[in-house]
């Protein structure tokens, strides 16, 4: 008993491994590119270290609660997080706090939070759960059981955090692919879309056009002129939505082209004063500045490490719902992560991500967290499946148990 209890605590040992090996980057890399920021904020970078560290001990406790929560909690709960969270999500719509020209953010009995961070692990959940489900043999029952939800779900994300929606559509794209649904039913489905996105976007066009409206309109309310002019400056054919847009970019990549092979070491770096963000969504620049191209790969292998512990723990799973949602939370970290790093070496346009488990922020910190103790919630129970085969007794019990209730 006593064994089986300390198994249970610890799930796989990369996972925890990776998530303190994050924290101690984040506490060091934060307090050392925060100089900009604490003298806008009339703070000190050891306060705003001390925020972060609060954070991240909460981070721990959820990651601990949710490591010791039992999968079929995580089955019961799947639908209900999707309504819980689409309807905070249209709340946020018309409801929410907006900073920095979006309106991401949720203030409940004075707590604000950013509602995306928090859903995308919310959807997550609920595909893998229609995954084991149904089997969507037909087109009808994948386009009402699946797409439509999706598309009800992923549409206010997208509304005011384009490049949000795109990483979650992303992930459900290869959850969907690595599953076993039909391809043909993807491939409809993405001509849909295309089809779609491509009506609307025209429409919005010809409308603006048309009206020659300089006001804020659909358009622009959706920000989907901010992503124009994004892409179109990062082309080279546009230009940048503020100046200060462009002193990012720029910024971002004199700080990577000055970090050399070594780097500056930490708190030395020249662009923490100067870069906006610094902390947040281009922290890789910074880390890269201080610690060079050897710290630049190490924070990529870091990452790379975490989806080869996802790989492997998806393919010790036995039952869609444990793989499906491994598989999607684990993508969903590492997609974000290569995204946050390609545009701060200038191979995207400026996308807003911070760089999970690492950047400066409260709501991003805890959906992580949360990602990581369902994901070590997974590799528990496959712990306790392998302790439990080792014992012929509690196999033949365990039989017994799995006959009866198949996906407990």
């Amino acid at each position: 008993m006593n064994k089986t209890g300390k198994i249970r605590l610890k799930g796989d040992t990369s996972l925890w491994a990776l998530v303190i090996i994050f924290s101690l980057l984040s506490l060091v890399f934060v307090y050392s590119s925060s100089s900009r920021i604490a003298a806008m904020q009339n703070t000190s970078t050891f306060s705003i270290m001390i925020e972060q560290m609060g954070h991240i001990l909460i981070g721990f406790g959820i990651i601990y609660l949710f490591h010791i929560i039992p999968l079929k909690t995580y089955r019961i709960l799947a639908y209900f997080g999707y309504i819980v969270f689409l309807v905070l999500l249209l709340l946020t719509m018309f409801l929410g706090v907006t900073r920095n020209e979006g309106t991401r953010w949720l203030s409940i009995f004075g707590f604000s939070f950013q509602t995306s961070e928090f859903a995308k692990i919310a959807l997550i959940l609920f595909v893998a759960k229609v995954l084991e489900d149904d089997k969507l043999d037909s087109f009808k029952d994948f386009f009402l059981r699946l797409f439509l939800p999706l598309l009800a779900f992923i549409l206010p994300i997208i509304w005011e955090g384009f490049s949000t929606g795109v990483i979650l559509s992303l992930t459900v794209l290869i959850m969907l692919l690595i599953s076993q649904v039909r391809f043909s039913h993807i491939a409809k489905t993405a001509g849909i879309v295309v089809l779609l996105a491509g009506l609307t976007y025209g429409g919005m066009i010809l409308n603006r056009t048309l009206r020659k409206k300089t006001d804020p309109s659909l358009v622009s309310t959706s920000r989907l002129e901010t992503v124009e002019k994004r892409v179109s400056s990062f082309l080279g054919f546009g230009q940048a939505e503020e100046e200060k847009e462009n002193d990012q970019v720029m910024y971002a990549k004199v700080a990577i082209a000055t970090g050399g092979v070594g780097g500056k070491i930490p708190g030395n770096g020249a662009l923490r004063h100067v870069l906006p963000l610094s902390n947040s969504d281009y922290i890789y620049s910074i880390i890269v500045e201080e610690t060079g191209l050897i710290g630049g790969i190490f924070v990529i292998g870091l990452y790379f490490w975490l989806l080869f512990s996802v790989i492997i723990i998806t393919k010790k799973c036995t039952k869609i719902f444990s793989s499906m949602l491994v598989s999607g939370l684990g993508v969903l970290i590492v997609t974000q992560a290569m995204i946050h790093i390609l545009v701060n070496v200038g191979l995207l346009p400026v996308t807003g991500q911070t760089l999970p488990m690492i950047s400066s922020g409260g709501s991003s910190v805890l959906a992580v967290s949360a990602a990581f103790g369902m994901m070590l919630s997974v590799s528990r129970a496959l712990q306790d499946e392998q302790l439990d085969s080792e014992d012929p007794a509690k196999e033949e019990t365990n039989k017994a148990i799995t006959h009866e209730n198949p996906q407990s």
